[in-house]
């Protein structure tokens, strides 16, 4: 099945909710009508387009989530709100594409001039002060979760979490925290627990830790579990944005950390790459123990579950290596706009309503979700958000999905823009009056020919598209961008240095 996007009227709001309760193949004339299902958003950390078996990876075993596409839908052209970990958090936390959104990058804010960043966030940025997508669903009637990499990565003043939507949440408080896998402390409904019994050495250094110690992801797992059980007679959403496979800081050492590497230890591959495919088949079978207590609970056909990913592969986490070509055919990676930093897996999975084995071409984005599960949830989405609900697609009606004209995103190191227009994909580096790259996504995923000298017409329309989606928001102040590059600027420097000898 393949949904394309065309320009029509939106789908009126009621015209959804009917399409809601309407049965789509595989479905039965029993459950014309079933409740609204409890919603399990999974966000993988740095996963790559091409890093799962449904994706097309061969060597990294994921037979539990490539079982979960089998059973429901696989979306070839989803992507994520950004191309590093906090502005695309917020942008599908809050439903907001990188135009609009108020974090469009995991640095501060500049200084004026771009003389350096801000120290924190001011008061007009962060904590939110519009709808997150927590709040959609609490005020829905659910009862919501969050565990692990929490809210965006980005802390919030205690007490705070619940304000924001969450009833329960279990985690990191910032993003450096995330980097390691046995922590010193963890969080829960803003109370410290820490855990000694990981501060030793040969708990906190090496990669393969064996027995020792209290490993972050299946403590999650295991809080997730609790909470379906304590709450399977009411409708749940559960976010669990999981650190993996993100790579860990510099002053731990650069191995990922796992229990150990699982059924790795005998290939002939380098000990970084061993680890890095231990912990994404670790993660995989976290999804598979959620799916089954759900079935154990008899939840399973009353359950949505989403996994994607928040931005493309970074390599450096495996020393570069082309082992496990972990971006698919795409161009790119993490920190960039193109492909291979944005585009990332998304699979759906709702046994009876989800028709089993599809496949979705459907261009969508992260600032979609928020859209989508108000629509599941029974409720408006917020006049705020970007979005737009995929929930036709999902139950196998695309001919009453509503569409778009256009994705947009903008990154702030490099002073990236992208527009995806239907097949074209415009990327720009710098500032807006620097040349904009043109790929036709059909015939060129990979991005490697450059048309915008044979066809003008597209490359206006883009840049067009470039100034409006960005106009009138709030926040454009927070995030200026120049007419020209900014070399001075040494993380700007960084990608244009990349960009001019070669993407590693």
């Amino acid at each position: 099945m393949n949904h394309r996007p065309m320009r029509r009227p939106s789908v009126p709001a009621a015209a959804l909710s009917l399409l809601l309760c309407a049965p789509g193949p595989g479905a039965r004339a029993a459950d014309a009508a079933p409740p609204r299902p409890n919603v399990i958003l999974i966000m993988a950390d740095d996963l790559g387009y091409g890093a799962l078996g449904c994706y097309g990876q061969r060597l990294i075993l994921t037979p539990e989530i490539d079982r979960m596409a089998a059973d429901g839908m696989r979306f070839t052209d989803f992507y994520a709100a950004n191309t590093v970990c906090v502005p695309s958090r917020v942008g599908m936390l809050m439903g907001m594409h990188p135009g609009h959104a108020p974090i469009r990058d995991n640095f501060l804010p500049h200084l004026p001039g771009f003389a350096g960043y801000m120290e924190a966030y001011p008061v007009e940025l962060w904590p939110p002060r519009r709808t997150t997508l927590g709040q959609v669903m609490k005020q829905a009637g659910y009862a919501t979760a969050q565990f692990g990499k929490l809210e965006a990565g980005i802390p919030l003043p205690a007490g705070t979490m619940t304000r924001h939507g969450w009833d329960y949440w279990f985690g990191f408080r910032g993003t450096g925290d995330a980097f390691q896998y046995y922590p010193l402390e963890l969080w829960k409904n803003d109370g410290k627990i820490t855990f000694e019994e990981n501060r030793p050495d040969d708990v906190r250094r090496p990669g393969m830790v064996g027995t020792r110690g209290v490993y972050s992801q299946d403590l999650f797992v295991g809080e997730i579990l609790d909470f379906i059980r304590r709450n399977k007679a009411n409708p749940f959403f559960i976010y669990f944005p999981t650190q993996v496979p993100h790579g860990r800081s510099p002053r731990d050492g650069d191995e990922i950390q796992v229990p150990d590497v699982g059924p790795y230890a005998d290939r002939e591959w380098t000990h970084l790459e061993k680890l890095y495919a231990a912990a994404i088949t670790r993660l995989d079978s976290h999804v598979g123990r959620m799916i089954r207590e759900l079935k154990d609970q008899g939840l399973d056909e009353k359950t949505v579950i989403l996994f994607t990913s928040d931005n493309g592969d970074e390599n450096s986490y495996y020393k570069y290596t082309r082992r496990f070509g972990a971006t698919g055919p795409l161009k790119g990676k993490k920190r960039f706009l193109y492909e291979g930093g944005i585009r990332v897996p998304m699979i759906a999975r709702w046994p009876g309503r989800i028709p089993p084995a599809r496949t979705s071409r459907l261009p969508a984005a992260g600032w979609d979700l928020m859209a989508t599960l108000a629509e599941l949830a029974g409720v408006a989405r917020p006049a705020h958000t970007d979005g737009i609900s995929l929930v036709p697609a999902l139950l196998g009606q695309p001919e009453r999905q509503q569409a778009r004209e256009y994705l947009y995103w903008e990154y702030h190191m490099g002073k990236q823009q992208a527009v995806r227009l239907g097949s074209w994909k415009g990327i720009r580096f710098g500032g807006t009056g620097e040349p904009i790259e043109l790929y036709d996504l059909d015939s060129d995923i990979g991005e490697t020919h450059n048309m915008a000298t044979d066809r003008p017409d597209i490359v206006a329309r883009i840049a067009t598209i470039m100034e409006q989606a960005r106009a009138g928001s709030e926040f454009n102040r927070f995030w200026p961008l120049p007419e020209r590059r900014q070399n001075q600027v040494a993380s700007d420097k960084a990608i244009f240095d990349q960009l001019e000898h070669g993407i590693r």
